[in-house]
């Protein structure tokens, strides 16, 4: 099995889990401090914060991927592409919807 298939098996996966998580949480009161794991149980404040805190580890996760010389230069420059658009899509939708509450509150 090539390394694709892995990540695609992983990401899948990734997916149901979240896709469970939300529907079981989905009525929980949000947390705003302290040490909260499934990111569905966080306010949008912790949730924007959360995924400041991701761009670290998504740098590690392409190095180690570059390091690896499995993808050619242009899978590795859509690689790197999705990665900076996922990190910014989601610190910029929590982002606005934390505002939005705290117009709201």
């Amino acid at each position: 099995m090539d390394i694709l298939a892995y990540l695609i098996v992983s990401l899948i996966i990734v997916i149901v889990v979240n896709l469970v998580m939300k529907f079981f949480l989905k009525d929980k009161k949000k947390k705003d401090k302290g040490f909260v794991l499934f990111y569905q149980r966080l306010s949008y404040r912790r949730r924007f914060i959360r995924a400041l805190w991701g761009i670290p580890f998504m740098l590690l996760m392409y190095f180690l991927i570059y390091q690896m010389e499995v993808f050619t230069d242009t899978q590795l420059q859509l690689i790197a592409l999705a990665f900076v658009l996922m990190v910014l899509f989601d610190a910029g939708y929590n982002y606005y919807r934390w505002k939005k509450e705290e117009q709201v509150a």
